[in-house]
């Protein structure tokens, strides 16, 4: 019997640590479907649909990137459903940097979440300098710098601003107390690959 209340396009979850839901990041593939139009695929769908729901969660986050990243920058004025309080634009640090101006003009109506933190050859600045409400890390990245170095430290200003840090990963592996000292603020289970933005 198939469940009417699932909703086919989220691709992965985002919780506390206590286990309360915050949040859905609907898959990169639906978002970014090859089409005619000059509007985001069902874009203003996805916010009705989440407007209908008994539990909708409090954070919908959208992957933009590519040629759909470029057409919303090009017409951020087609995309008012976007502008809404609980939605968040998902962009990687290489889009950061490719539409620089243009995405820091669109952060005056839209709030936007880093994914893919750290790549090399990341100057820390760009990152600083945007205003984020959201920073999300990857468990490769986590596991192999963020708990050795100093990123704790330097993400506490994010959390000082209340922008989110996430741990994007399949199950934690710390004691969930650890997680708070290390200023994150909640997890996205990881149920696609690893790379958010892969079409």
């Amino acid at each position: 019997m198939e469940n009417s209340s699932y909703n086919p396009y989220v691709t992965e979850r985002i919780r506390r640590f206590d286990g309360a839901l915050t949040g859905v990041c609907y898959s990169a593939p639906f978002m970014h479907c090859e089409q005619e139009s000059t509007a985001l695929l069902n874009g203003s769908n996805i916010i009705s649909l989440h407007n209908q729901l008994p539990d909708t969660p409090e954070l919908i986050i959208i992957p933009l990137a590519g040629n759909s990243l470029m057409r919303f920058l090009q017409a951020p004025e087609n995309y008012s459903s976007l502008q809404m309080e609980n939605v968040r634009l998902a962009i990687n640090y290489a889009s950061l940097v490719k539409g620089d101006k243009a995405l820091r003009e669109a952060a005056q109506h839209f709030s936007f979440w880093l994914y893919d933190l750290a790549p090399p050859g990341t100057c820390w600045q760009n990152i600083a300098s945007f205003p984020f409400s959201g920073i999300v890390l990857t468990d490769e990245f986590f596991n192999d710098n963020y708990l050795k170095f100093s990123f704790p430290f330097l993400l506490g200003s994010c959390r000082e601003r209340e922008a989110e840090v996430i741990l994007r990963t399949q199950q934690l592996s710390l004691p969930v107390a650890a997680y708070s000292e290390l200023q994150l603020s909640g997890w996205q289970e990881l149920r696609t690959s690893s790379t958010l933005f892969e079409v």
